[in-house]
C-alpha cells in the first residue's frame, strides 16, 4: 500500500509538471505545431523550399540570434514562435524600432494571419488591440523601442527584437530588464545585418555561429555565404553556369551543382550557449543565383547587396576605419622627449580619462603628430600632462562629468574648453571664451578626424603602449545613413559598434583644439616655456659644434 501511494504521488507530481507552462514550452516542437495547425497565404504551412528553417523552428535554446537576408521567412518564424510561447503560458514582448513599425506589422501581418488561422483567433480573450493580444492565459505585447515608456512596467518571459539594427543598444538593454524576474528568460533577436560588430552582427559574433553547410556527392561541404567573396570584383566560384545558360549553386571543391535541401547547420563554436544562425538568399531556391551574380557585378550599393542579398555585414573605409589603416601611419619619429609649439590635448571622460596629445608637424601645419596616449583616473593627472607637454589648448568632453571638467577648465583659463555636440550647428566650431565652451556638429567633426587618417596627415610614434588600443578605438565609430521614422528625412550619423571608442573621441577633441591653435599662429608660442626653449636651442648648438661646424646655430 505504501509503495502504491508513493507511485501515485510520483505520477501526480509528474503529471502536474508535464502540464506546467515551463515543461510544455520546452517540449512542444514548434515545427510540428506549425505543420499541423498553421496556414500561410492560403496554403498549409510547409518547409518546402525553406529546408534551412526547419532546424531553427525546432531550436529550443533560450537565446536565438538570426542574422538574415531579406525575404527568407525570419519574421514569420519569430511571430509563430511568439504565438506558440503564448499558448504555453508565457508572456511575450515583441519589439520593433518605432511605434510606426508596430502599427504596420500589427495591421499588415498579424491581423491577416489571425484571420487565416481562426483557431488562434478563438483563443484570444477580450483584449485585442494593435499593441496587445491576449492569447489563452498569456499576453503578447507589441512595442516600439524609440520611447522608453513602452518598455517599462511589463513583466515578460520572452523578448523578441525584430529589426534589431534599427534600434539603439541602450533601448535593447532597457528592454532586457523586462525578463529579469522571469524563470524562463527567453530572447529572440533577428535583423538584416548592417555594419560588422554592430547590432545583430555583434550578437551573432557572441553566439555559436552556425552556418548552413551543403553536402556534395564528392564528399566536400560548402557554406555558400562563407565562400562568397567578401569584396566586389573577385571571382565568384560558388555560382556557375550550365551549358543551357541557367545558373546554379556550385560545390567549392568540384564545381558540381549542390542540392539546397541536403544541408546541416554547423556551429563554429558549439560550446557557446547562444545559438546563432546566418541566413542568405543563396540558400533559397526561390532566388535565381544568376540574379545574385548579376547584382554582385553591377551594384552601386555594395552595402545593400551584402546586407540584404548575402545576409552578411559590410563596411568600407569611407564609413569605418580599420585598425590596420590606423597602424599603417606609424612613422620613423621617436616618442617626443622635448616640448614643441602647437601642442594640443583631447580628453574623453568616463570611468577613466582617455587622453590624446598632438602637435603640429614641423614641416606641415596641416599634418599632426601623435605625441602621447594616456589613460588616467584623476583630473589632477590632467594638470600634470598640461605642464609636461606644454599644452596650448585642450578640449575635453563636457558630459557627463560637468562639475569636475569645469573645475579643471577653471584652473587653466584660456586653455581648456568643454566640448558639447550640437546637431543643428554646421560648419566651423563655435568657441565661447567667456564660458570656456566649444560647440561642434558631431558628424562633421568625426568626418574630419577620419579624413586626416585616410589622407595620411597623421604620424604615429613607432612604439607606444596604447597604440594598438588607439587603433581599435578608432575603428569602433562607423558612419550610417539614418532615416527619420516620421518625416522620412535621411542623414548620416556616426554610431558606436562593439567595443569602446574613448581614444577615438579624445583624438577628435584634440583635432578640434588643433584647428583653433593652427588658425592663430601668431600666438602659438605665447604659452610656451621660454626656459625650456632656450635649453633646447643650447643642446642643438652643442650638437652642431660637435660635428665641426664653422658657424654658430
Amino acid at each position: 500500500m505504501r509503495l502504491h501511494n508513493t507511485a501515485r504521488n510520483y505520477f501526480r507530481k509528474r503529471g502536474l509538471e508535464l502540464a506546467s507552462p515551463t515543461t510544455r514550452a520546452l517540449t512542444t516542437p514548434l515545427a510540428a505545431w506549425a505543420r499541423q495547425k498553421i496556414r500561410l497565404e492560403g496554403r498549409p504551412f510547409s518547409f518546402e523550399g525553406h529546408e534551412y528553417l526547419r532546424a531553427i523552428y525546432d531550436d529550443q535554446s533560450s537565446h536565438v540570434v538570426l542574422s538574415k537576408a531579406a525575404q527568407i521567412g525570419g519574421t514569420t518564424w519569430a511571430l509563430l514562435r511568439s504565438l506558440h510561447a503564448c499558448l504555453q503560458g508565457l508572456n511575450v514582448g515583441y519589439y520593433f524600432p518605432t511605434r510606426t513599425d508596430v502599427l504596420d506589422f500589427s495591421r499588415s501581418r498579424v491581423g491577416p494571419f489571425l484571420a487565416e488561422n481562426p483557431f488562434l483567433a478563438r483563443r484570444m480573450a477580450d483584449t485585442d488591440t494593435v499593441g496587445l493580444k491576449r492569447i489563452g492565459d498569456a499576453n503578447l505585447y507589441f512595442r516600439g523601442m524609440k520611447s522608453s515608456v513602452g518598455m517599462k512596467s511589463i513583466p515578460l518571459d520572452m523578448l523578441v527584437f525584430d529589426e534589431l539594427n534599427e534600434a539603439t543598444p541602450e533601448a535593447r538593454e532597457l528592454a532586457m530588464e523586462r525578463i529579469a524576474h522571469s524563470q524562463f528568460k527567453r530572447v529572440i533577436e533577428l535583423s538584416n545585418p548592417s555594419l560588422p560588430n554592430y547590432g545583430i552582427d555583434e550578437q551573432y559574433e557572441r553566439s555559436d555561429q552556425r552556418h548552413w553547410t551543403l553536402e556534395c556527392g564528392c564528399g566536400a561541404w560548402t557554406s555558400l555565404e562563407k565562400e562568397f567573396p567578401a569584396k566586389l570584383g573577385r571571382e565568384v566560384r560558388v555560382i556557375r553556369r550550365h551549358e543551357d545558360g541557367a545558373y546554379f549553386r556550385a560545390c567549392r571543391k568540384c564545381g558540381r551543382e549542390l542540392d539546397l535541401s541536403r544541408g546541416e547547420w554547423v556551429a563554429e563554436y558549439p560550446d557557446r550557449p547562444v545559438h546563432g544562425y546566418r541566413i542568405s538568399q543563396l540558400f533559397s531556391p526561390m532566388v535565381d543565383p544568376g540574379e545574385i551574380l548579376e547584382e554582385y557585378r553591377t551594384t552601386r550599393f555594395p552595402d545593400k547587396f551584402y546586407n540584404f542579398k548575402i545576409g552578411v555585414p559590410w563596411a568600407d573605409l569611407e564609413r569605418r576605419l580599420d585598425p590596420g589603416t590606423v597602424l599603417a601611419l606609424r612613422g620613423t619619429l621617436p616618442p617626443a622627449r622635448e616640448k614643441f609649439p602647437g601642442v594640443v590635448m583631447g580628453v574623453d571622460t568616463g570611468k577613466d580619462l582617455h587622453v590624446v596629445v598632438l602637435r603640429r608637424h614641423s614641416d606641415d601645419d596641416h599634418h599632426q603628430v601623435l605625441v602621447d596616449l594616456v589613460i588616467c583616473r584623476q583630473f589632477g593627472d590632467l594638470d600634470a600632462l598640461m605642464a609636461k607637454h606644454g599644452v596650448e589648448r585642450c578640449v575635453i568632453d563636457g558630459l557627463p562629468e560637468t562639475h569636475a571638467t569645469r573645475e579643471f577648465a577653471g584652473r587653466h583659463r584660456g586653455k581648456v574648453f568643454l566640448c558639447f555636440f550640437q546637431h543643428s550647428l554646421h560648419g566651423a566650431a563655435a568657441w565661447d571664451t567667456s564660458k570656456q565652451e566649444v560647440r561642434i556638429n558631431r558628424t562633421e567633426v568625426l568626418d574630419a578626424s577620419r579624413a586626416i587618417v585616410r589622407e595620411k596627415n597623421l604620424t604615429l610614434p613607432r612604439h607606444h603602449a596604447h597604440l594598438e588600443l588607439f587603433a581599435k578605438h578608432m575603428s569602433c565609430d562607423a558612419k550610417v545613413l539614418k532615416e527619420d521614422a516620421e518625416t522620412g528625412a535621411k542623414e548620416y550619423r556616426y554610431i558606436k559598434t562593439a567595443g569602446e571608442n574613448h581614444f577615438s573621441l579624445a583624438f577628435t577633441y584634440a583635432l578640434t583644439a588643433a584647428s583653433k591653435v593652427a588658425s592663430t599662429p601668431a600666438v602659438a608660442f605665447s604659452t610656451y616655456d621660454k626656459r625650456e626653449e632656450a635649453r633646447r636651442r643650447l643642446r642643438a648648438e652643442q650638437r652642431y659644434l660637435a660635428f665641426g661646424a664653422s658657424r654658430r646655430f
